[in-house]
C-alpha cells in the first residue's frame, strides 16, 4: 500500500515539475517582451518625441521626470542644460523644460539591480521553485500519507473496527476535498487558499487519492463492498476527480486517471469477466478523451491510451481466446480514438506532431500482432488489422504530416503476414490477407504518388507493398511450380513499371530509378524461372538492353548505370556457364597438351556464350552514349573476351587434338594457326581507317591482339612448348617448313605492329616492346631453320653437331648484316644497334666456341668469312658515321 502511494506521488511530482518548467519559460518570455516595451517608452520620453500641438500636461511631465530619476540608464550621457534666450517667461520653467531636465549618470550598482529585477537569474528561479512551488505539492503528498498512517494507527491501536476505519478515512478524504473547494471562505484561515491557488490543487489531489485508498481497503482488505459496490464507488470517485480537475488542474486529473484504471483491479475484474471490463474501460476512456479535448491536455490522452494498452496487454498475456474478438475490437477502437483525440488537443510535447499522433496507432497495430497468433490468424483478426491500416491511410489523406504512419502500417502488415507464413499458416485466409494488404497500399500509393509534399512516401509504399509481400511469400510452404512463381513475379512487376512511367518527371530523382530497378529485377526473375539456366545470360542481356532503351528515352544516368549492372551480371553468368572452357584455357597455360577432352559442346556455348556476348556488344554499340566510359569499356571487354573464347573453341574443333601422339603431329600447326589468325585480326584493326568515334576503341582492341600475339609467341613458342624442347613435327622441307614459316611470320607481324604511331595508342611504349619481340622472333627463326635443315622434322630429340654450330654462326652473321644494311638504308637506329650487338655476339661465338669445335677447312672458312664480313662492315659503317657527322656540322653552321 505504501509503495502504491509512493509511486503515485512520484508521478504527480514529475508532471508538476514538467508543467512548472514550461510555465517559467513562458513567464520569462512575457517579462522580456514587457521589458522591451517599457524600454521603448522610456526612450520616447527621454528624447521628447511628441505629437505637434499636443502639449504635455504637468502630470505627464512630472511622471517623466520621476521615471527619469528612478530608472536611469548607462546609455544616456551626462549633459548640461543649454542656455536659453532671456524672455518674459524665461524665469518660469515650462513643460518642455521639465521633460528635458538634465539627468545624472546612474551608479553601476543600480543598473545591475534593475537588470536583475527584469531578468531573474538561475539563483532566483531556483529559490522560487524550491522555496515557493515544490513544498506545496510535496505537502499534498504528505497529506496522502497522513491519511494512510491515520488508518494504520487506528488498526494498530485497535481504536476502530473495519467499518469505522473506512468511514474515518473517507471523511478525511472528503475533508481535504472540502477544504480545497471552500477553504477560502473560512475567516482568516481562508487567506492561505486565496494567496496561492496551488494549495487548493494539492489538497484536492490528496483527497482523491485518500478516497481511492479507502475503496481499496473496503473491498480488498475487509470485504465490506462487493463487486458492484466497489465498481460504483470507484466510478463515483473518478467522476468526482474529473469534476474537480476542471478547477484544480492536472494533479487531480492524474489521480482520477490512476484511480479509474485501478478500479477494475480493485473490483476484481479480470480474464473471467472480459466483457464487463472492456465495457467499463471503454466508457471510462471516452470520458477521459472528452476531458482531454475540452482542456487541450494531450498528455492526458497519451496516458489514457497507455493505460488502456496495459490492460489489453495483460488480458492477452492471461489468454483470452474465447473473448479475443472483443479484445481486438477494443484495441482497434482505442487506437482510432487515441489518434483523433490527440489530433484535437494540438499539443506535441516538443516532438514532431505526426510522431505523437501515431503513438496510439502504433500501439494498436503492435497489440494486434500479439493477438493474431493467439487466435490462430482468424479472419476477424485480419479485419481489425485492415481497419487500422485503412485508418492510417485516411489520416495521411487528410493530413500530409501523418503520411509517415503509412509506411509504418505497411511494415507491420508485412511482418504480420510473414509471421503467419513462417508458422505454417498458408491457407486461403492468409493468402487473401497478403493480397489484400498488397492491393490496399499499392492502390493508395499510386493514387497519391504525385502529391506535392509527401508523394515520394506514397510512391515508396506503392513500390514496397507488392514487392515485400512477394518476398515474404517465399517464406511460406507453398508447393508452387517455377512457372507460377514466374507469373507472380511478372504480375508484381506491372505496378512497379507503371510507377516508373508515372514518376519519370517527378521532382525526386530516386523514385523512377528505384521503381525501374525493382521492375527490372522482377522481370529478370520471371524470365529466368520460365527458362532453363542455359538462357540466364541471354535473359540478363535482354533486360540490360531494355534498361538501356529506357535510359536513352528518359535521359536518366542512373538508369544507364542499372543497364550496366545488368550487362555485368550477364557477363558473370557467361563466365559461370563457360567454366569448362575457362578451365581448359588455364590448363593450356600450365602446359597440358590434351585439351580437347575438357572442352564443352559448341552447341551449348552458342546459347550460353556467343549469343549473350553478341547481345552485350550490341547494347554497348547502339546505346554507347548512356554508359560512362569505364562502364562501356568493361562491358566491351567482357563481350569481346566471350567471343574470343568461343572462337578458341571453334578453332579447337577441326584437329581435335587429344592424346600426346596427336599433339606431336598437329600441336605446332594448330598453335601457329591461332597465332597468325590473331595477328591478322590485330593488323586489320590497327591499319584500317576507322570513324573518329570508333577509332580509339578499335585501335585499343587491335593493340590488345598484338600484345596477345607477342605473349603467345614468347610463352608458348620460345619457353613452354618450344619445338626444340618438346617433340613436335615441323615438316621435312628445308626453309619451307612450319618452324621457319611460323617464326619468320611472327617476326614480320610484330615488326608491322611496332610501326604504328605511338601517339595514337593508350600505351606509348607498346611499339618498342613489339619491335624488340620482332627482333627476338627473327633470331629464333634463323636458329630453328638451321636446326631443321640439319635434323629434319623433329628438332627436339637429336643432339647438337659441329656443322650445326657453324651454321648458327653463319646464319646469325647474315641476319646481323641484313639488320645493319636495312638500318643504314632507312636510318633506323634500332636495327643498326641490334645488328651491331648481334654481330658482336657472333664474333665472340666464333672466337670462343667455333674455334674449339671446328677443324680443317671449316675452321679456315669460318674465320675467313668472319674477317671479310667484319672488314666490310667496318668500312661501310665508317662511311655512315662520317656522313652523319658532316650532316650535323652543316645543320649547326646553317
Amino acid at each position: 500500500m505504501l509503495d502504491f502511494f509512493a509511486w503515485v506521488g512520484l508521478i504527480v511530482l514529475f508532471v508538476l515539475v514538467s508543467g512548472l518548467r514550461k510555465t517559467i519559460a513562458a513567464l520569462q518570455t512575457e517579462i522580456s517582451n514587457l521589458d522591451y516595451q517599457l524600454s521603448g517608452l522610456r526612450d520616447q520620453l527621454a528624447t521628447g518625441q511628441k505629437r505637434p500641438g499636443d502639449p504635455a500636461s504637468p502630470e505627464r511631465n512630472g511622471l517623466a521626470n520621476k521615471r527619469s530619476q528612478a530608472e536611469p540608464t548607462l546609455a544616456e550621457p551626462v549633459t548640461e542644460a543649454q542656455p536659453k534666450p532671456e524672455t518674459a517667461d524665461a524665469s518660469r520653467p515650462g513643460p518642455a523644460d521639465q521633460m528635458f531636465a538634465t539627468r545624472m549618470a546612474p551608479e553601476p550598482e543600480e543598473v545591475e539591480q534593475e537588470n536583475f529585477i527584469h531578468s531573474p537569474g538561475a539563483a532566483k528561479r531556483f529559490e522560487d521553485l524550491i522555496g515557493g512551488k515544490l513544498p506545496i505539492w510535496i505537502g499534498g503528498i504528505a497529506l496522502i500519507f497522513a491519511g494512510f498512517f491515520l488508518v494504520r494507527f487506528s488498526i494498530e491501536a485497535g481504536l476502530f473496527g473495519p467499518a469505522a476505519r473506512c468511514i474515518t478515512a473517507a471523511l478525511f478524504g472528503l475533508l481535504l476535498i472540502g477544504l480545497s473547494e471552500f477553504g477560502s471562505r473560512i475567516p482568516k484561515f481562508g487567506q492561505i487558499f486565496s494567496d496561492d491557488a496551488r494549495i487548493g490543487h494539492s489538497i484536492s489531489g490528496a483527497g482523491v487519492a485518500v478516497l481511492y485508498a479507502t475503496l481499496y481497503m473496503a473491498s480488498e482488505l475487509y470485504g465490506l463492498l462487493g463487486l458492484t459496490g466497489a465498481l460504483v464507488g470507484i466510478v463515483t470517485v473518478t467522476l468526482l476527480a474529473f469534476f474537480l480537475s476542471q478547477k484544480h488542474g492536472p494533479p487531480t486529473a492524474i489521480m482520477a486517471l490512476l484511480g479509474g484504471f485501478s478500479a477494475p483491479y480493485v473490483a476484481g475484474l479480470g480474464a473471467e469477466s472480459v466483457a464487463p471490463l472492456l465495457i467499463y474501460l471503454a466508457v471510462f476512456m471516452a470520458g477521459v478523451f472528452g476531458l482531454a479535448i475540452y482542456r487541450g491536455w494531450g498528455w492526458l490522452a497519451l496516458l489514457a491510451t497507455g493505460g488502456g494498452a496495459i490492460w489489453t496487454t495483460i488480458l492477452l498475456m492471461l489468454g483470452v481466446a474465447g473473448d479475443a474478438d472483443l479484445v481486438g475490437l477494443f484495441i482497434t477502437i482505442l487506437a482510432i480514438a487515441g489518434v483523433l483525440t490527440i489530433s484535437r488537443t494540438g499539443t506535441s510535447f516538443g516532438l514532431p506532431k505526426p510522431l505523437v499522433q501515431s503513438i496510439p496507432l502504433g500501439l494498436g497495430l503492435v497489440q494486434l500482432m500479439m493477438l493474431l497468433p493467439l487466435i490462430e490468424f482468424t479472419l476477424l483478426g485480419w479485419i481489425f488489422f485492415a481497419i487500422l491500416s485503412l485508418f492510417s491511410i485516411a489520416l495521411a489523406w487528410r493530413d500530409s504530416n501523418m503520411t509517415p504512419s503509412v509506411p509504418g502500417a505497411l511494415a507491420l502488415s508485412v511482418a504480420m503476414v510473414a509471421m503467419a507464413f513462417a508458422t505454417g499458416k498458408t491457407g486461403m485466409i492468409e493468402g487473401v490477407a497478403a493480397i489484400g494488404f498488397a492491393l490496399l497500399f499499392t492502390i493508395a500509393g499510386h493514387v497519391w504518388a504525385l502529391r506535392k509534399d509527401d508523394g515520394w512516401l506514397w510512391a515508396i509504399c506503392a513500390i514496397a507493398a507488392p514487392t515485400a509481400m512477394l518476398a515474404v511469400t517465399t517464406t511460406g510452404n507453398f508447393d508452387w511450380s517455377d512457372s507460377r512463381w514466374a507469373a507472380l513475379c511478372l504480375i508484381v512487376s506491372i505496378p512497379n513499371g507503371v510507377m516508373a512511367w508515372r514518376t519519370r518527371n517527378a521532382p525526386h530523382d530516386l523514385l523512377m530509378p528505384l521503381a525501374t530497378a525493382v521492375t527490372a529485377t522482377l522481370v529478370l526473375l520471371a524470365l529466368w524461372l520460365w527458362t532453363t539456366d542455359a538462357y540466364a545470360a541471354i535473359m540478363a542481356g535482354l533486360v540490360a538492353a531494355a534498361l538501356a532503351a529506357w535510359a536513352q528515352y528518359s535521359g536518366r544516368s542512373m538508369i544507364g548505370a542499372q543497364s550496366g549492372v545488368g550487362g555485368v551480371l550477364g557477363g558473370l553468368l557467361m563466365l559461370v556457364s563457360a567454366y569448362q572452357l575457362v578451365i581448359t584455357l588455364l590448363a593450356s597455360l600450365a602446359g597440358e597438351t590434351d585439351l580437347y577432352s575438357g572442352l564443352p559442346a559448341v552447341s551449348d556455348m552458342i546459347v550460353e556464350l556467343l549469343v549473350p556476348a553478341l547481345l552485350l556488344l550490341g547494347v554497348v554499340a547502339i546505346f554507347r552514349d548512356i554508359f560512362q566510359p569505364k562502364s562501356r569499356r568493361l562491358l566491351a571487354v567482357m563481350g569481346i573476351t566471350a567471343i574470343g573464347g568461343f572462337l578458341y573453341l571453334l578453332l579447337k574443333q577441326p584437329l581435335a587434338i587429344g592424346p600426346i601422339q596427336d599433339f606431336v603431329t598437329f600441336g605446332f600447326a594448330e598453335r601457329a594457326i591461332f597465332t597468325h589468325v590473331l595477328a591478322l585480326g590485330g593488323w586489320l584493326l590497327l591499319w584500317r581507317d576507322w570513324p573518329a568515334d570508333k577509332l580509339s576503341a578499335l585501335r585499343s582492341l587491335g593493340l590488345a591482339l598484338a600484345g596477345l600475339v607477342l605473349f603467345r609467341f614468347v610463352y608458348f613458342d620460345l619457353l613452354l612448348l618450344s619445338p626444340t624442347a618438346v617433340k613436335q613435327l615441323l615438316g621435312t622441307a628445308p626453309i619451307a617448313n612450319l618452324g621457319t614459316l611460323h617464326y619468320t611470320g611472327a617476326a614480320v607481324w610484330l615488326w608491322q605492329f611496332s610501326r604504328i604511331d605511338p601517339a595514337s595508342l593508350r600505351f606509348t611504349n607498346m611499339p618498342r616492346i613489339l619491335a624488340a619481340g620482332s627482333l627476338l622472333a627473327a633470331i629464333a627463326a634463323v636458329m630453328v631453320t638451321v636446326r631443321q635443315m640439319v635434323h629434319g622434322s623433329d628438332i627436339a630429340t637429336p643432339p647438337f653437331t659441329s656443322s650445326e654450330t657453324y651454321l648458327y654462326s653463319a646464319g646469325l652473321l647474315v641476319l646481323a648484316i641484313a639488320w645493319l644494311a636495312r638500318g643504314i638504308q632507312t636510318g633506323n637506329i634500332l636495327l643498326r644497334i641490334a645488328g651491331l650487338l648481334l654481330l658482336t655476339v657472333v664474333t665472340l661465338k666464333v672466337f670462343l666456341f667455333d674455334a674449339n669445335q671446328l677443324d680443317g677447312i671449316l675452321r679456315i672458312i669460318s674465320f675467313l668469312g668472319l674477317g671479310i664480313a667484319l672488314i666490310g662492315i667496318g668500312w661501310i659503317y665508317g662511311k655512315v658515321m662520317r656522313r652523319d657527322v658532316e650532316s650535323s656540322g652543316e645543320q649547326a653552321a646553317g
